[in-house]
């Protein structure tokens, strides 16, 4: 058993399925997450893989568990997340396999997944790139504010999740939101593209999700960000927060 599914409900017929798992800026987690907790979602399934760390998570309370992805239904949409993903492109393709061919036969209709392109200088609004497996999909996103994007590759289970989408023959998407070079390089993560991707999503699912609090979280990181960067780089240009130009960027 490398991959096993275990669902706790049923009734995820014409269900979307929003993915995000860590990666970069963790913008895809942070999404993902930010659904589950606004919308109340109720845990429906857990995702048990050899691929995961082979740890023991050791919770407040003493008790031992697996590293695991969780299904959550939010009503709406269903969403795949999990506290760290695999490091190979095996166990990746393994798990994003088998969550979508599993969904897939209960009635997934849609797979959106959210993730990051990382840019070193961003505005405080940040862009929104869509890679879809189709033309209706792409041009969907694109009337919801998204920006078509035109080539590369997209690492991780963010990104390949919505290629098996495809195989099974479910429309899906990758939204990307512009991340902050410099949060990536210090391992942080970036809260306000994290709020213009949870804005597209939620324009897609036709819910409303109160973002605001995200711009507080982001200016804390970006002050954080600059002020380290500012002591390490005491004679050279630091890069500017995002929305300020009143000094050259690196």
């Amino acid at each position: 058993m490398s991959v096993s599914i275990k669902l706790r409900k049923s009734g995820f017929e014409d269900k979307v399925l929003v993915v995000g798992l860590p990666g970069m800026g963790r913008v895809g987690y942070i999404t993902a997450n930010y659904f589950v907790n606004k919308l109340g979602g109720s845990l429906a399934g857990e995702v048990y893989s050899v691929y995961f760390p082979s740890q023991l998570e050791v919770d407040d309370g003493g008790f031992g568990n697996l590293f695991t992805g969780k299904i959550y239904d939010i009503g709406k949409a269903l969403v795949f997340t999990a506290d760290v993903q695999p490091q190979n492109s095996v166990g990746q393709n393994s798990i994003s396999k088998k969550v979508v061919e599993a969904l897939f036969k209960r009635g997934v209709r849609y797979v959106v997944a959210a993730a990051a392109y990382v840019v070193p200088n961003v505005e405080l609004v940040r862009k929104v790139y869509v890679v879809g497996t189709d033309a209706r999909t792409v041009e969907t996103f694109t009337s919801l504010g998204a920006v078509k994007l035109r080539g590369g590759t997209i690492s991780g289970m963010n990104g390949i999740i919505v290629g098996w989408s495809k195989y099974y023959g479910i429309p899906g998407a990758v939204l990307l939101g512009e991340t902050w070079a410099p949060l990536v390089e210090v391992d942080e993560a970036d809260f306000r593209a994290a709020k213009h991707v949870i804005q597209v999503i939620a324009r897609f699912l036709d819910v409303e999700v109160d973002v605001s609090e995200l711009d507080t979280y982001a200016e804390h990181v970006e002050q954080r960000v600059t002020a380290a960067l500012s002591k390490i780089l005491s004679r050279k240009e630091v890069p500017e927060r995002p929305g300020y130009k009143d000094r050259e960027v690196m």
